[in-house]
């Protein structure tokens, strides 16, 4: 934990501002920081689950493609062989969410304004919240939580997605 940059003497670690400082090519921290999370999701309960919290928030803080910051592509060769359930685990629940608002003509906002945000606080509320997409719409929290109303499905391993 130290290596990567983490507080060490307990308590909350804040999971977003943390994601939003990895995510950054200059701060050194990714390789540690996913070593740390490979290694919480061994574990059973709260550690697994601000885990795959970590893994959904910085696959959405990459996936905004904004100049410095890491891609998808760069992250998925720093994984190891949990981080990789992990990592599918949250990919395949937002791409459900994706097709289920595409089914239901739930219409999806443009990610363009994502990318115009220029406050690092509010960045590290908006980024790792929202998902861009390849074709340049993005899902959000709010899409996730009409989602899981009407499937009663949540993100394996969270049980209840915090914001439901």
């Amino acid at each position: 934990m130290a290596a990567a940059g983490l507080p060490t003497a307990g308590g909350e670690i804040p999971v977003r501002d943390v994601v939003m400082d990895v995510v950054q090519r200059r701060s050194g921290r990714v390789r540690a920081t996913l070593a740390v999370v490979e290694e919480l999701l061994v574990e059973e309960g709260d550690a697994s689950r601000v885990a795959l919290s970590f893994l959904e928030d910085l696959q959405n803080a990459a996936s905004h493609g904004t100049e410095g910051l890491f891609t998808t592509e760069e992250l998925l060769l720093l994984r190891g062989p949990r981080t990789v359930e992990g990592w599918e685990t949250v990919d395949q629940f937002w791409a459900a969410v994706v097709a289920w608002c595409d089914q239901n003509g739930v219409e999806l906002e443009s990610s363009e304004s994502l990318r115009a945000v220029e406050h690092p606080a509010l960045r590290s509320i908006m980024w790792p919240s929202c998902r861009s997409l390849a074709d340049g719409r993005r899902v959000g929290l709010s899409n996730v939580v009409l989602y899981e109303k009407a499937v009663g499905v949540p993100m394996a391993g969270f049980g209840q997605h915090p914001t439901a």
